[in-house]
């Protein structure tokens, strides 16, 4: 089995997932205007849902950003340093990422926990429980994290074997050219 493939498949499909939430709820806020505006009473909680959606779509679509290599990394010092620097630089980032991304995961996972606990629902008259958007939140953070476990495992095996242009070029920052690693 293919698992950086595997990785990156999955990481597609969920970023976009979190696109589809997104351009969901864009029609479901225009259509729930249009209903206001022609005054037919009905309301479709819009605000409400958007926000759910909009907090499962960024968590969906953390993983896919790790997999691009496009979170924002400060490289002014980085771009100077040899490959095998680079290399432990851009593991140690992954290291620390899945850090803050397990740590979200399970402190999310804690929000919703209590929100079973109380049996949370919101102030409105959509009455769902608290729990299945924050449980959506949770799942796409939790993927984020495995995603990035994954990715930093692996980077980490690269990096012990002394593979560090593999490192740099599956980790790195994008911005240099092929020759550049080689360096």
């Amino acid at each position: 089995m293919n698992w950086p493939r595997l990785i990156d498949t999955g990481a597609k499909y969920a970023a976009r997932f979190g696109g589809a939430t997104i351009l969901a709820s864009a029609v479901l806020i225009s259509v729930d205007v249009l209903f206001r505006n022609l005054d037919t009473g009905i309301r479709l909680h819009s605000f409400e849902l958007t926000n759910y959606a909009f907090a499962a779509a960024v968590a969906f679509s953390f993983a896919y950003a790790v997999t691009q290599r496009a979170h924002i990394r400060i490289d002014v010092l980085y771009q100077l340093m040899p490959v095998w620097v680079r290399s432990i630089l851009d593991v140690l980032a992954l290291l620390l990422l899945a850090i803050l991304s397990t740590g979200m995961a399970y402190f999310a996972w804690k929000v919703v926990a209590h929100s079973v606990r109380l049996g949370a629902r919101p102030n409105s008259t959509l009455d769902i429980a608290l729990a299945l958007p924050q449980g959506l939140w949770a799942l796409g953070l939790t993927w984020f994290a495995l995603v990035t476990l994954a990715l930093t495992v692996r980077a980490g095996i690269h990096l012990l074997k002394g593979r560090f242009a593999t490192v740099h070029v599956e980790t790195g920052v994008i911005s240099e050219s092929a020759d550049e690693v080689l360096r």
